[in-house]
């Protein structure tokens, strides 16, 4: 039973030169390994009723799938389009601005991709990130940002993308095209009540973590809290092919806004404890927070509050 979290999807691709950079791990180009992240992605998205988009903003702005009913066929098409090698210049700020005219025609709840390397041409006087804070507070968007920055100006701007309101994120290029998680899972939950018997989770013996549980208005994790949680971090020290994904929620209290954040600051308390504590990379590590959606109690008592404002955590890739 899973619950779509967003109307529209858009992804707007980079295809230029600096993408044509070999990967370290795979050898194959940045931009390669972003088409196949593209490719596997539709193949993955579960059919919720979405509307999706795909353009590239860089050499110039392109619409190689205009926002209409998702296609998985339709999509596959299209995405030849694409194109065939990484190069020329990377108008950023301009491909936000075009985007802009796309947000204007949609309605509902829109998550934006954006493959970038923080890299931007300056000529429209505008920084990205204060583009995508302007664009945040004029229409109901999420930027998720797919991250390969590595010098400190690319690293800088693409965090400030990533901070254009409180669900919008960065997630680092590696994690992306390596976690299936990251692909999809930001648009959609599994109904609460629901049970899943994954393969995963039959392997997972010995270890039991709930949800890990936050006082009213708080993100600071408690000592029974950490105990659970050092069970995952050791389980995932001996599995080094396991990653853990983790969803946060709160109760009703609060604006939408407001909830979203904390929802942010408790997935990321817990994802933090993992990774300083056992020595594990993001990539291995998946969050993804929905403000106060999905409830597994009542909001109307304090017992079912209380076990409103949870982070779920479930780990993968066994």
């Amino acid at each position: 039973m899973l619950v779509r979290t967003a109307d529209n999807v858009i992804v707007l691709m980079d295809a230029s030169s600096s993408m044509d950079a070999a990967h370290r791990k795979y050898k194959k180009s940045n931009y390669e390994m972003e088409k196949q992240a593209l490719a596997a992605g539709n193949m993955r998205l579960p059919d919720l009723g979405y509307n999706i988009g795909v353009y590239t903003f860089s050499p110039s702005w392109k619409e190689i799938y205009p926002v209409q009913k998702f296609d998985r066929a339709k999509l596959a098409e299209a995405m030849k389009q694409l194109p065939a090698k990484a190069s020329g210049r990377s108008p950023l700020v301009g491909g936000l601005e075009k985007l802009e005219g796309v947000l204007k025609g949609l309605s509902g709840r829109t998550v934006v991709y954006i493959f970038s390397d923080g890299g931007y041409e300056q000529a429209h006087g505008k920084d990205p990130g204060n583009k995508t804070a302007e664009l945040a507070r004029k229409y109901n968007v999420c930027f998720v940002v797919v991250s390969y920055a590595e010098d400190p100006d690319g690293v800088k701007r693409v965090k400030d993308m990533g901070r254009a309101n409180a669900c919008a994120r960065v997630i680092p290029f590696d994690a992306y095209i390596t976690n299936p998680y990251y692909a999809t899972g930001l648009l959609y939950y599994t109904k609460a009540g629901t049970t899943v018997e994954t393969i995963s989770k039959k392997k997972v013996k010995g270890m039991v973590v709930g949800n890990i549980n936050f006082d009213y208005d708080k993100f600071e994790l408690k000592p029974q809290e950490k105990d659970d949680l050092n069970q995952v971090g050791k389980f995932l020290q001996t599995n080094p092919q396991a990653f853990v994904a983790l969803a946060g929620f709160c109760d009703s209290r609060g604006t939408p806004e407001f909830n979203m954040d904390l929802s942010r600051r408790r997935t990321e308390a817990v994802a933090d404890y993992l990774m300083k504590n056992f020595k594990l990379d993001s990539g291995r590590v998946a969050t993804a927070w929905y403000g106060e959606a999905n409830p597994i109690a009542s909001n109307g008592t304090e017992e079912g509050r209380a076990k409103n404002r949870r982070v779920e955590v479930a780990v993968g890739g066994l």
